[in-house]
């Protein structure tokens, strides 16, 4: 059988966009590499496939608005380096990495074979298999919370649930001649995989899984009868809260967090705490955010040395301005370095996506589009409440992701692939 064109890249499209979380979450690094590889390959395609730019131009027509949402990125970073002379630094490549891999990876997947393109499902498992792997059997571990490679505990607790639960909703979906055995399957990496984020220890995920429940029962139809929704979630979340309690780490945790921001709220607001050392990292962060509302101190460079010109004011202590470089929040920390400008440049990049993905899961559309939104949406949701409390686009690898996996599950939510799809091999 002769391969063509649109078999080729659509292989290779599915096999870089399926590495992608596995690069992220392990030692083998390189995701940077495969990001470049993918937007480059992608490219490649849209500009020779039947139709060049201009069937690129007419896939892209429906996202003018989101694409303008994503562009807007580029002001904030631009107009600081202006206010600096300075070169294009690290904010102006953060904001293009974003744009590229949603926009390119969106107008490439929309002309691939859409169910090579799902099979990215099995990069998820392979990714949350070898994560857990770290998690439950690292040597420095000691029964204590795990040491993870690439990230902190949290961060990489909160992209194991996002994995988790992606897998959870591909359910819905079937790549393989074996519907039962696959769901079956799936199911198990699932329970895995939640087990693995769990072990982490990461209060942070907890707050974004009542919405990923809710997007499940939504993709299960359970929103046609608002009844039957409402009782589901609400027993969701009482099982979620009762496991928490049950959990003796967890609990623990939760009970550790609640005294510490008893604490630091009413009588030592420079207690040497977790929760504490946050709270005077955003008080400090906020402090730069109104001094200059509009455009923030413009670098993340200088974001360290504006804590430590503020310990003499009392704000945080020495150690927390001298080992912490970054608020451990996404939103703190935009509003901090970029201003009003770049907190609405954030949200449009969680927002803009996330409404098309809502829209799209309704119940007249197609399982197969409506398991591609849910699955958008639920990254879209999940970085913007993991964000809250950690700094998620810490490095170029998240934004890849995000960017990438926004992309991706656009085209694959878009309702115009069912010719395509009835076309694809």
């Amino acid at each position: 059988m002769k391969l063509t064109q649109q078999d080729i890249y659509s292989f290779l499209g599915a096999t870089l966009i399926g590495v992608l979380p596995l690069l992220m979450l392990t030692e083998i690094g390189h995701s940077s590499g495969a990001w470049y590889a993918l937007v480059g390959i992608c490219l490649i395609f849209c500009l020779t496939r039947d139709g060049g730019y201009k069937q690129t131009v007419l896939l892209l027509h429906p996202y003018r608005w989101l694409i303008a949402a994503f562009l807007f990125t580029l002001v904030p970073a631009i107009l600081n380096m202006l206010r600096f002379h300075a070169m294009p630094g690290a904010e102006v490549e953060r904001a293009l990495r974003m744009i590229l891999g949603c926009v390119v990876v969106l107008a490439a997947v929309m002309t691939m074979h859409p169910q090579w393109i799902r099979r990215i499902t099995w990069g998820f498992v392979i990714s949350g298999l070898v994560s857990c792997v770290y998690v439950f059997w690292p040597s420095e571990r000691d029964f204590g919370r795990p040491v993870t490679p690439e990230y902190n505990s949290v961060t990489y607790g909160n992209l194991m649930l996002l994995l988790g639960v992606m897998i959870m909703y591909s359910i819905r979906w079937t790549l393989t001649q074996w519907p039962r055995s696959e769901q079956i399957f799936k199911w198990i990496v699932v329970a895995i995989v939640l087990t693995g984020f769990i072990t982490t220890q990461t209060r942070t995920g907890w707050l974004a899984l009542p919405f990923f429940l809710l997007i499940w029962l939504v993709l299960n139809n359970y929103v046609k009868r608002p009844v039957r929704l409402i009782a589901a979630l609400v027993l969701l979340v009482v099982v979620c809260v009762s496991s928490l309690m049950l959990i003796p780490k967890m609990n623990e945790r939760v009970h550790e967090g609640y005294n510490e921001i008893s604490e630091c709220v009413t009588t030592n607001p420079l207690a040497f705490t977790s929760v504490c050392i946050r709270l005077q990292l955003w008080r400090t962060s906020m402090d730069m955010f109104y001094k200059n509302p509009l455009l923030g101190i413009g670098r993340r460079v200088d974001f360290q040395p504006e804590l430590i010109a503020r310990v003499d004011q009392g704000m945080l202590l020495p150690f927390v301005a001298e080992d912490f470089a970054e608020p451990h929040s996404d939103m703190i920390m935009i509003l901090a370095t970029q201003g009003i400008l770049g907190g609405i440049a954030l949200f449009l990049i969680y927002f803009a996506p996330a409404v098309i993905f809502l829209r799209r899961l309704r119940y007249r559309q197609l399982m197969c589009t409506r398991v591609a939104a849910a699955m958008g949406l639920a990254v879209c949701i999940g970085f913007a409440i993991f964000g809250l409390t950690e700094l998620m686009f810490r490095g170029m690898r998240t934004i890849g992701f995000y960017s990438v996996m926004v992309g991706c599950l656009l085209a694959l939510s878009d309702p115009r692939l069912k010719q395509a799809d009835r076309q694809s091999p």
